[in-house]
């Protein structure tokens, strides 16, 4: 399969919705209105779905998540002693973390699962969503926890229940326990689920690029091409030494976690920093930069693997 079959047609939806809102045929309000329908509704609609029907079988071991987050947690750590070293006392636990977390998060959702449902297809979903379930989760906890670190500004239970509440996380949760009771849903939910999952990742993609437009690269440039370089080339190469040849993993599986830890840096990454209030600039523009290299980026690493 050509590479750039697969990706041209996400980057031309992408350049659509940043054409849309640059040009103000859509407007910030109605972008806004369907992100909301696409994120509460179509997106956890699709995850629910496509997770309730996955064939798990064999795709669960420790290995198969080692290979994966290992190399997230050393990224991340190696990330936040870069950030010491580099703004030296300007850095701090809070600065750090966010910094850090913006060089290994990963766009899993919208780059990263309509990329592998193209080169792969449907025996990467399993794969792709037992990664997905649990991604968000320890970032942010992780992240939230060394910020808070001195403070008692955190809970673990009440991370627990936000999370829990997140619609991507909650209908994966429902999804995998509908799987694993072997629960069969009826044909008209079945077939409501299909319909309103089918535009997801389209409409996704289309959200993105126009997300774009409301971000920037500033002036702190070094910063973000450090965590571009984290979060593009450091992290899919420590995942895959971890899958072929730590874990000696499928080769199907190795490529769905290099293509999940080579996306670039989702856009939720932004919003932690914006509640922190820490490093805003820097983590907005290494989502624009690092989605703007994937690119160049994402091809060479599903030569690599495919």
């Amino acid at each position: 399969m050509n590479i750039f079959t697969i990706i041209l047609p996400l980057v031309l939806v992408a350049t659509l919705g940043f054409i849309c809102a640059k040009s103000q045929w859509l407007s910030r309000a109605q972008i806004d209105a369907l992100s909301k329908f696409t994120f509460y509704l179509s997106i956890p609609a699709f995850l629910f779905y496509q997770m309730a029907k996955a064939d798990l079988s064999g795709q669960v071991s420790p290995q198969f998540f080692a290979a994966f987050y290992l190399p997230v947690l050393c990224c991340y750590a190696l990330a936040m002693l870069v950030h010491y070293l580099v703004k030296a006392k300007a850095s701090n636990n809070k600065n750090a973390a966010v910094f850090a977390l913006g060089a290994s998060y990963s766009n899993t959702v919208i780059v990263g699962l309509p990329i592998l449902l193209i080169a792969v297809g449907e025996q990467a979903v399993g794969i792709t969503f037992l990664i997905i379930t649990f991604h968000s989760m320890l970032l942010f906890a992780l992240t939230s926890a060394i910020a808070a670190k001195g403070t008692d500004k955190f809970s673990y239970a009440h991370f627990l229940l936000q999370n829990l509440k997140n619609p991507l996380v909650l209908s994966i949760t429902l999804g995998l326990m509908v799987n694993l009771l072997g629960i069969e849903l009826p044909t008209p939910i079945q077939e409501t689920l299909a319909m309103l999952g089918k535009p997801a990742i389209t409409i996704a993609l289309f959200i993105l690029g126009a997300s774009l437009n409301h971000y920037r690269i500033t002036s702190q440039i070094t910063l973000t091409l450090v965590a571009c370089f984290h979060k593009l080339i450091l992290l899919p190469c420590l995942v895959f030494i971890t899958a072929q040849y730590l874990f000696n993993l499928p080769s199907v599986t190795v490529a769905v976690l290099v293509v999940l830890s080579a996306s670039p840096t989702g856009v939720n990454a932004y919003l932690i920093a914006q509640g922190q209030q820490q490093s805003q600039e820097v983590v907005a523009g290494t989502v624009v930069l690092s989605t703007l290299l994937c690119i160049v980026t994402m091809p060479l690493w599903l030569m690599l693997v495919l």
